[in-house]
């Protein structure tokens, strides 16, 4: 049985895009050991499904629709950079999310349910919004990565409106991972309707 690795996550307009890559940018001078994220790449996980037969997507696609038809359209924004864990030794660098963030933790608390019954378990660990920017491969050669962190902290950007969520397979490579979407599914704008 062929298998993918698969995730459901928001993907992010162009500009919000651009504004990561340059807090990326930020954050790299120097010789961090940090393996960034490409531009195209980011996106807000949602659900990690991991690796899951092909023949399962239809179904998940239609839970996304089930999920969906709750949810209207809601603005997030970048509030902020961050790091996993936030004290210690560091693993990941993160741009942190503002704006409907309680629309979006019940949207993923929603999935997390829909899904335990295609029998994808429910995430044990609390559900914490973040953009990845960065995962760190060597901890002792970080530099002044915490310093710079600490300067840009406060960051953010202009509010953006989240109108759908993807089905997406990530094939890894020797690159880095390539995504590809199997399925868009929309959030209803019902305040039109009423």
């Amino acid at each position: 049985m062929d298998t993918v690795r698969l995730f459901i996550a928001i993907s992010l307009p162009a500009a919000i895009k651009a504004s990561l890559a340059e807090l990326q940018k930020n954050l790299q001078v120097g010789g961090d050991q940090v393996k960034w994220v490409e531009r195209e790449n980011f996106h807000l996980t949602l659900k990690f499904l991991g690796a899951t037969p092909q023949a399962k997507c239809p179904g998940i696609i239609q839970a996304m629709e089930e999920v969906a038809e709750n949810y209207n359209p809601f603005e997030l924004r970048i509030t902020g950079l961050g790091t996993f864990p936030a004290r210690g030794r560091l693993k990941v660098v993160w741009a942190g999310l503002g704006g409907n963030k309680g629309q979006l933790v019940s949207l993923q608390a929603s999935l997390e349910q829909k899904l335990a019954t295609f029998g994808f378990p429910p995430e044990q660990r609390q559900y914490t919004p973040h953009l990845t920017l960065g995962r760190i491969k060597a901890f002792a050669n970080l530099g002044d990565l915490p310093d710079r962190i600490n300067l840009l902290k406060n960051q953010g950007s202009a509010p953006w409106q989240v109108n759908a969520m993807e089905l997406m397979q990530s094939t890894l490579t020797p690159a880095g991972p390539i995504y590809q979407v199997l399925g868009r599914v929309p959030f209803p704008d019902t305040r039109s309707n009423r």
